[in-house]
């Protein structure tokens, strides 16, 4: 009854406040005792809907509007069930706590207040709904540190599985087992040549500080193998292109070729493992293990988080009016 009268109270809220044929707002979803509405889900998605309208073919518009709400209503539905369920829970979010995940952001981007309180005019949003998507977040985050997160164990044993199966997959024979990651320049990203190489570079500098090939590959990488974070698996002697060949042989497992131009754009590489018969040679597990255990650590976040959320969303009571 109670959820009733609430979706009643708003609809004859918006109703008063237009003319008859003028009624701008509605609500799109019911979620436990709370609703969200059509101008909400439209503040929510319109930098993404605005890129729709400019981007997307004239004949694929609206369909692609109408799955992009979608998305962002399942979006905001989570973001609701998870606020309600922290509620319960008794987590909350401090000013502290507010102040300080601002600040963090203001540090990563190396700005100031000032440069974000401009940032945010320039995208149309205010410093209130700013801080209050980033409450949202955080709230979010403390909530599943504590039912998911935490929960996850990550063993050596487990590491060293998947180290002997990641550094050594499909090698048969004599084998390379190669990272690459490109940068393209002209129409297909409309990198200028020298901005192209500067990427690569700059890219190139972040794996050798420790961050993950893969991931940045997902992130930077105009190649096809990007999708599989730069995987293009094991290359015999014979195989290899001539651009890559002096420099995949004159590498041993675990090192980070340089930056190498090619007929399009720029390269680089990571060894792996070599296999020469019996012969196995590896990036040395030491240097490894802790990006391995972040992958494996993230795989299983992924699959916990989603098992959580649904088990979530069984359990609310979800009303999809859109």
């Amino acid at each position: 009854m109670k959820k009733i009268i609430l979706t009643l109270f708003v609809c004859i809220f918006f109703v008063s406040t237009q003319s008859v044929g003028e009624i701008v707002d509605r609500v799109v979803a019911e979620v436990n005792d709370d609703i969200i509405t059509l101008s909400e889900l439209n503040n929510e998605g319109r930098k993404i809907f605005q890129r729709i309208r400019d981007e997307a073919p004239p004949e694929k518009v609206q369909a692609t509007l109408d799955e992009a709400r979608k998305q962002i209503l399942s979006k905001m539905i989570d973001e609701r069930i998870t606020a309600h369920t922290a509620r319960e829970k008794g987590i909350s979010v401090s000013v502290e706590d507010l102040d300080m995940a601002v600040q963090s952001i203001i540090a990563r981007n190396k700005s100031t207040r000032e440069g974000l309180r401009h940032e945010l005019s320039r995208v149309g949003i205010t410093e209130e709904e700013f801080r209050e998507s980033i409450r949202t977040q955080v709230l979010h985050s403390k909530l599943v540190n504590y039912e998911v997160r935490s929960k996850i164990v990550i063993t050596e044993e487990k590491i060293k599985e998947a180290y002997g199966k990641q550094y050594t997959k499909n090698a048969s024979g004599s084998g390379y087992y190669i990272l690459q990651m490109g940068f393209a320049w002209g129409e297909k990203n409309n990198l200028k040549q020298e901005e192209a190489e500067k990427l690569a570079n700059q890219i190139r500098d972040r794996v050798t500080a420790g961050e993950s090939f893969k991931e940045l590959a997902k992130t930077y990488s105009d190649l096809p193998s990007a999708t599989d974070g730069g995987d293009i698996g094991v290359f015999q002697k014979g195989e290899l292109a001539p651009y890559m060949k002096d420099t995949i042989l004159a590498m041993r497992p675990g090192d980070i070729s340089p930056v190498i131009e090619t007929k399009s754009g720029y390269q680089f590489f990571k060894l792996l493992s070599t296999k020469d018969g019996n012969v196995v040679a590896q990036e040395p597990y030491e240097e490894v293990k802790d990006e391995i255990s972040k992958q494996l650590f993230k795989e299983e976040m992924e699959k916990r988080y989603e098992e959580w959320i649904k088990a979530l969303r069984e359990q609310a009571y979800i009303k999809e009016l859109l």
